[in-house]
């Protein structure tokens, strides 16, 4: 029988970490949660947790969501300044 590696691969370290299918970047708001209990910080944490369970559903990394949230802001035109 051909032996099976347990051990994780170099690759798996780029992989986004999950807490029972939800990202763990979400875990600090659920941290938020529980140090100050009431309703804005259950909302404030239920919507950060949807908006990267989406994310992660989409495979979109946060530094490329806050890339397009940025130009969607701007706009696609840019301003040229001169400098003196």
């Amino acid at each position: 029988m051909a032996r099976q590696d347990t051990s994780p691969h170099w690759r798996d370290s780029g992989l986004t970490p999950l807490l029972f299918y939800i990202d763990a970047r979400g875990a600090f708001a659920i941290l938020l949660v529980l140090l100050k209990l009431n309703w804005y910080t259950i909302s404030i944490a239920v919507v950060v947790i949807t908006i990267l369970s989406f994310l992660n559903y989409y495979k979109i990394p946060l530094v490329a969501a806050f890339r397009l949230l940025r130009q969607l802001i701007t706009g696609p035109k840019k301003i040229i300044v001169e400098r003196k």
